[in-house]
Order: C-alpha cells, then sequence, then structure tokens
C-alpha cells in the first residue's frame, strides 16, 4: 500500500463529504414522502367535503353574546321572563350592633331609562349583630318588554343582543357606598346546547 499524498487526501475527502450530503438528501426526501402522506390521510375527502354542505363557510365573529357592563358590586346573568334572585350580604365588622336600613332603587339602562322591572328586597330594616354579618335577597323579574317596546301583556319577547340594567341599593346605617346591581339579559342562543341533526343535504 502506497502512502496518501495530499491530493488523494482532498480527493477522499470531498468523496466523503459528497457521500453524506447525498444520505441525507434522500433520508430529507423520504421523511417528507411520509409527512406529506400522512397530511394526506387527514385531510377531508371530497366525500366529506361534499357532506358538510357548506353550512359552517362564512360565520363571521359574534359579539352579540358579550355584554358592555359599567361598574357594578354585583352581576347576574339572565334571560327574559326569569324571575332571579340575588344575594347580597352586609358585613359588621365593629363590635356593636348596627341597625340598617336599604333602599332599592328602579332597574334603569345605563343612560337612565327605567324600565319598570318589578323588584323588592326579602328584608329592608334589620339590625347587624356585632362582628356578624347577614344576607338579603334581590327578587327581580326580568321583563324585556321595555327593551323591544312590546306592550305589557304580549308574548314575552327576546332580545337580539346582550342587554343590561342597573339598579341602586343603599343601605342606611353602614358605612359604605350605595352598591350598583347589574342584571345582564342574554339572548336565548347565547350558551345554549346545539345538537346536530346529520339528516344529510338536499
Amino acid at each position: 500500500m502506497r502512502a496518501m499524498d495530499y491530493s488523494d487526501y482532498v480527493r477522499s475527502m470531498r468523496n466523503a463529504y459528497a457521500n453524506m450530503y447525498a444520505a441525507m438528501y434522500k433520508n430529507a426526501q423520504r421523511a417528507m414522502r411520509s409527512w406529506w402522506e400522512s397530511m394526506s390521510a387527514w385531510a377531508p375527502r371530497p366525500e366529506q367535503r361534499d357532506r358538510d354542505c357548506g353550512c359552517h363557510e362564512h360565520h363571521e365573529p359574534d359579539c352579540h353574546c358579550s355584554c358592555c357592563i359599567r361598574d357594578a358590586d354585583a352581576v347576574e346573568y339572565s334571560r327574559c321572563g326569569e324571575t332571579r334572585l340575588i344575594p347580597l350580604t352586609f358585613d359588621n365588622d365593629t363590635r356593636r350592633e348596627r341597625p340598617v336600613k336599604l333602599q332599592l332603587g328602579a332597574f334603569a339602562t345605563a343612560s337612565g331609562k327605567e324600565l319598570g322591572w318589578k323588584a323588592e328586597l326579602s328584608d329592608t330594616d334589620f339590625n347587624l349583630p356585632p362582628c356578624g354579618e347577614k344576607t338579603i335577597v334581590l327578587k327581580v323579574m326580568v321583563d324585556c318588554g321595555p327593551f323591544s317596546g312590546q306592550r305589557e301583556g304580549d308574548q314575552q319577547p327576546a332580545v337580539e343582543e346582550c342587554k343590561v340594567a342597573y339598579a341602586t341599593v343603599r343601605a342606611e346605617g353602614c358605612l359604605v357606598r350605595p352598591l350598583v346591581v347589574a342584571v345582564a339579559v342574554l339572548p336565548n342562543d347565547c350558551g345554549a346546547h346545539r345538537s346536530g341533526c346529520s339528516c344529510g343535504c338536499c
């Protein structure tokens, strides 16, 4: 065996790198082919696309279920025609009894339009024991007629987008600011359970 000179060494290194790059290229081709076959298997077939009928192709972002609620101490979500019970707890962090009188304002929109909702507190005159608490329930009947302009006695209408009503609860005898209660009325389809019929397309 003769000793390898410099030119033979360079030629040998060049061939080794060429063989290495060729092997890497073939492996990359094989990997890409495998990836493409896997993706093709998961892609919807023409008959699968036909079954979809295009029913869900043009949905725009749905914002009618979003509620714009201003500063409120309590928020209750409801639907038209419901009667909601909203618990409000008052704490006494002093060591002496406190007499408290509550006053409930009318429910109105953010612009100040009164809605005429029937609402009442379970108790309006009570004593808070030392270091104690008392929970009062605000009962409110949600009537969507004022939102839609329908007359009283008509079938309960629904809202097309979220509507919010506000009422103020003033507590005489408590060193707290008036409480703002918000009732957000949602359209009937918001949060609805969906069930596909899969009846096939016409």
